[in-house]
């Protein structure tokens, strides 16, 4: 490369005494001695060649089409099998098929980056992380060769815990609460909510406040084997799984109740006349399950498709929770909702989901068509609703409304490690099946998982969790004064 003054830069050059063999093997180190005298020029280069290699051995949540049975390939070598059994006996055939193996692992070894390859993409991913601090510490955006950092500064670069990862004060009943002392304000509540409503003239009674907290799940990406043009292609998976280290109820009921005594001031404050409990002679519908207490939490499990939430379910203290079926919480009690109508009275049930990870999937698709997988899952804060759930669903008037635009809410809450996995082309096993379906001239089948542990900061998710369900409360109080 070469820049406008004139200046080349080979890569590798830049690169020399940054990589080095260690036992065999390509070693990188994160922080180099020399990384103090670098301009932003090199920097910028650097950084360039670690996006490079971590392009070429990062696997951990992609998985390419395993090598296919083909004429030319695999079926040649089956066919080629069955032409030497027949000159020399089962011993040529034998060896041909034993040829035939050490040539498939040669073509998996092509078509996918090796062991070294993905050490050296980790390696590389952690100094990236390091070479941007030093870029942002020297101020590379604003050009030129950056401003020069004194030998203490450079220090607290290096030292410096990655990007993307917080410091984490674990979640307990008594570390939330410093992220519930103040009530948060609200963010943007335009176009969150959308449906039909009508509170006019009539006293609201609330049935349900239910707030589902994420604590798990699990997100994939797949191809299908397809057989095309004399070519079987493999079928591939990539699923990442993640759960909450140590989940704690008493935490989410602190946050529980305090988005409950939000929602209650704002709907007053919209003019709605709101009652917490039912009125004298029962309600269209009589809440009796239990929601999630101290030692015996609630779970549901929400399947999104590609993807699949765990929750566990939380109401205010006190309050307990709607019976629902396959057709949600049903038609409830018919004489009562006559009763009602003639009183004047309306009941609402609220549903609020707090998600904590954003997850990505390249779908489902045949192997002919796209040749690789990916799965994803990262730290996100969302407060919305379920496909299945509305945030408001009244028992009188049959209204109904949903969130259209869940609340993303901004800041760092939590931490994803991943802990382990399996990987099929590493896998002695697989790697041999693989083989005896490239003998019979069929596409191998490659399968990866990611485990992720999520170690939540409580002080932040009591904070972000509050503003989010904040935000949702104002968006009900407002469609609610609109229906008045």
């Amino acid at each position: 490369m070469q820049d406008r003054s004139g200046r080349h830069w080979v890569v590798w050059g830049i690169l020399a005494g940054v990589i080095a063999p260690l036992d065999g093997v390509w070693a990188l180190e994160r922080v180099q001695p020399a990384d103090a005298t670098l301009d932003c020029t090199a920097l910028q280069a650097q950084t360039a060649e670690m996006d490079r290699l971590i392009q070429a051995g990062s696997t951990e949540r992609t998985v390419g089409t395993a090598a296919a049975g083909t004429a030319a390939n695999v079926g040649g070598q089956v066919a080629a099998a069955q032409v030497a059994g027949g000159l020399f006996g089962a011993l040529g055939g034998l060896a041909t098929r034993l040829a035939g193996a050490a040539a498939q692992t040669a073509v998996e070894k092509q078509m996918g980056p090796d062991e070294a390859a993905r050490t050296l993409a980790t390696q590389a991913g952690a100094r990236k992380d390091f070479l941007t601090r030093l870029m942002n510490a020297k101020d590379c955006a604003a050009g030129g060769a950056g401003q020069p950092l004194t030998p203490d500064a450079f220090d607290r670069v290096a030292k410096a815990p990655p990007i993307g990862t917080i410091a984490v004060t674990a979640l307990s009943s008594a570390s939330v609460q410093e992220g519930l002392q103040q009530m948060p304000p609200p963010l943007d509540t335009a176009g969150v909510l959308a449906g039909r409503l009508d509170f006019k003239g009539k006293k609201v009674f609330v049935s349900e406040f239910r707030v589902l907290f994420e604590v798990g799940g699990e997100v994939s990406g797949s191809t299908r084997s397809g057989y095309l043009l004399g070519t079987d292609y493999g079928s591939t998976r990539a699923t990442v799984t993640y759960k909450v280290s140590a989940p704690d109820i008493a935490a989410f009921q602190a946050i529980t109740d305090k988005a409950f005594e939000d929602f209650k001031a704002r709907m007053s404050a919209a003019g709605v006349d709101l009652a917490a409990t039912a009125p004298d002679g029962g309600a269209v519908y009589t809440a009796t399950e239990a929601a999630s207490t101290p030692g015996q939490p609630v779970t549901i499990e929400k399947n999104l498709g590609h993807s699949k939430r765990r929750f566990v379910v939380l109401a205010p203290t006190g309050m307990k929770l709607l019976s629902r079926g396959l057709a949600g919480i049903g038609a409830g009690d018919i004489g009562k909702r006559i009763e009602w109508s003639r009183a004047g009275w309306e009941g609402v049930a609220i549903t609020q989901t707090v998600s904590i990870a954003e997850l990505e999937s390249s779908g489902s698709a045949s192997s002919i068509l796209r040749r690789n997988s990916s799965a994803e899952a990262s730290s996100q804060l969302t407060v919305g609703n379920a496909p299945d759930d509305f945030v408001m669903q009244t028992h009188v008037g049959g209204g109904l409304v949903r969130i259209a635009e869940p609340v993303r809410v901004p800041g760092s809450f939590a931490n994803f490690r991943t802990v382990g996995g399996f990987d099929s082309r590493t896998d002695t096993t697989s790697q041999v099946i693989g083989r005896m379906q490239n003998m019979m001239g069929q596409g191998a089948n490659q399968v990866v998982r990611v485990d992720k542990e999520v170690d939540l900061d409580g002080p932040s998710l009591g904070r972000m969790a509050l503003q989010g369900l904040v935000t949702i409360n104002q968006a009900m109080a407002d469609f609610a004064r609109s229906s008045l």
